[in-house]
């Protein structure tokens, strides 16, 4: 008992002092710099900054944030930054800053840190944030495992003076361990309408399965790895095939065309919520909105998956989607709907209809915007 509220309520906590220490000197350069302040003038045209690392950008989650950007933004409004690997992080980061003319800046905490100590790490992110400060530039930070302590303290120290954090769980449940309220969450994966275009292109193209066929697609770790797992043995007894179709964690990803195709030709795709079981995370037990809530429903497929907080912001359960409790609840459901034809395809269908409309309405970066108020996008 004593070691659990050590874990979820004196830990979570240690960033606050600093978080204060490092608000207090933004404030002071602030003054310092009043007559020098560098601000977006109204009438100038927004450059949005995205960075990550060279593995970062062959991912699908960093693909579609630099193409839905483009959507909202334009193309010529949005610069990408590939951090490369032969020269330090904050070197790269000052001429980026220095040669374009950056108005915000998108910063994610596991870029150029992953092989730094925590304390190093810090450091890192307090003198991020004082660039960005100095500069005018406005901080939207990607946090999406805010369960890591690590990532969760960076986050708060680089939008520690302006700008916001987006997370994937609901701020009403983790405010209590994050030092600022301009928390966005839970947040849906940012998905442009180039990619939907390409799942209604593979979803002409799908022929039916016989039998219809039940998947997980993704990363693979603990819990989920356990959970996926007894899934995947309870439904074998009921003669019933389910593919895990994962990777652990740093392995090679799949090409993107692939896991489209792997989403849009299954009839059922299963997945969990729960975080990543790690040493440097305090909070695993808040379940987070995982980016194939989004995938899944724009690509057709039905949907089962955990009821996690403030997930009805989006979707529904029962309507747009499945939602299970436990493994044993899980097995029962997908046993249910791969024999259900009708009742599976009208809910796969709802669920299509609102992702699209969603994802039409490019509803991750209007929700940034109108929560940055006058340091917006547009």
């Amino acid at each position: 008992m004593i070691n659990r509220f050590y874990r979820r309520i004196v830990v979570p906590l240690y960033c606050f002092v600093p978080f204060v220490a490092v608000r207090f000197l933004l404030s002071f350069l602030s003054i310092l710099n009043y007559p020098f302040n560098r601000r977006r003038p109204l009438e100038s045209e927004p450059c949005l900054c995205i960075e990550a690392g060279v593995k970062g950008w062959d991912s699908i989650e960093f693909q579609e944030l630099f193409y839905s950007a483009c959507e909202y933004l334009g193309e010529s409004n949005v610069h990408r930054f590939i951090v490369g690997e032969n020269a330090g992080y904050l070197q790269q980061l000052s001429r980026t800053l220095e040669d374009q003319k950056i108005s915000h800046y998108l910063y994610d905490p596991r870029t150029g840190n992953s092989q730094l100590f925590y304390w190093r790490a810090i450091w890192q992110s307090i003198r991020v944030s004082i660039m960005l400060h100095n500069r005018g530039i406005v901080p939207i930070v990607l946090l999406t495992d805010l369960a890591v302590r690590a990532w969760r303290t960076q986050a708060a120290f680089v939008s520690a003076s302006r700008g916001i954090v987006v997370c994937f769980m609901a701020p009403r449940i983790v405010h209590s361990i994050f030092p600022h309220n301009r928390l966005l969450g839970p947040s849906l994966m940012p998905f442009s309408i180039h990619t939907l275009n390409l799942l209604d292109q593979l979803a002409l193209a799908k022929t039916a399965n016989i039998p219809p066929t039940a998947i997980f697609t993704g990363s693979l770790y603990e819990p989920r790895t356990t959970a996926l797992e007894a899934i995947r043995v309870g439904l074998e007894s009921k003669g019933i095939l389910f593919e895990i179709k994962g990777r652990t964690m740093g392995s090679t990803r799949v090409p993107s065309h692939e896991y489209w195709n792997r989403l849009s030709s299954s009839d059922v795709v299963v997945t969990t919520s729960d975080q990543a079981i790690q040493d440097c995370a305090d909070w695993n037990h808040v379940p987070h909105l995982v980016y194939r809530y989004l995938e899944v429903l724009a690509s057709g497929s039905l949907l089962i998956a955990q009821d996690v907080p403030s997930v009805r912001r989006y979707f529904t359960p029962g309507i747009h989607f499945i939602s299970f409790s436990s493994p044993e609840n899980a097995i029962n459901l997908i046993s249910y709907y791969l024999h259900s034809l009708a009742e599976r395809l009208a809910i796969a269908k709802a669920g299509k209809h609102r992702a699209d409309a969603l994802i039409n309405a490019r509803s991750f970066w209007v929700q940034i915007d109108s929560f940055l108020g006058r340091n917006s996008l547009l």
